[in-house]
């Protein structure tokens, strides 16, 4: 089966304009507002502050001072984090329908069409989004969907580094900081 490069930079191309507009909508809406300018502020100033307290923590002298300042600012920061996320779901909502729009007029066209040969046969689960619409046995062949979503992936990412939209650096991951961090 023949393979056209064309139709793959196609998908490719397809997918940093969908990224981009997407950034542009989520720019638009949230990230050029003086309020999310302010909460990325305040976050920063958070995580600062917390990251000062964590290293100047001692575990014999006002412990449990320490631990209760720690616990306040973590709460501080995880207040406005859920502030920053509910800032964010209309743009994301947005973004999600713009690219659900562009998978869709890709796959219209699409469909069926091997664009792109696989060096290796993947395994089991990536073989569902590979191998997604086309006939045949030979697993190597490639769908546009696994295409459009590695280059979105790698688009989104650099765009969101090269105009500073990632949103400010958290200390500890969605669920808090880890409990034996402190204690020894």
């Amino acid at each position: 089966m023949d393979i056209n490069i064309g139709e793959t930079l196609f998908i490719i191309v397809g997918a940093a304009i969908s990224i981009s507009v997407g950034e542009l909508v989520s720019w638009f809406l949230v990230y050029r507002n003086a309020e999310y300018k302010d909460l990325v502020s305040r976050i920063e100033t958070a995580v600062a502050k917390y990251n000062k307290e964590k290293e100047s923590f001692v575990k014999e002298t006002n412990a449990k001072n320490q631990e209760k300042r720690l616990a306040q600012i973590e709460s501080q920061i995880k207040g406005l984090n859920y502030e920053m996320t509910f800032k964010k779901m209309i743009s994301n909502a947005a973004v999600a329908i713009l690219s659900i729009v562009t998978i869709n007029s890709i796959g219209n066209y699409y469909s069926g069409i091997v664009v792109a040969k696989l060096p290796f046969e993947p395994f089991w689960i990536l073989q569902q989004i590979t191998h997604r619409g086309l006939n045949g046995e030979d697993l190597t062949d490639c769908s546009y969907i696994f295409i459009y979503i590695l280059s979105a992936l790698v688009f989104k990412t650099n765009i969101q580094k090269i105009f500073g939209l990632e949103g400010p650096k958290m200390p500890f991951g969605p669920g808090g900081p880890q409990p034996s961090l402190f204690k020894q």
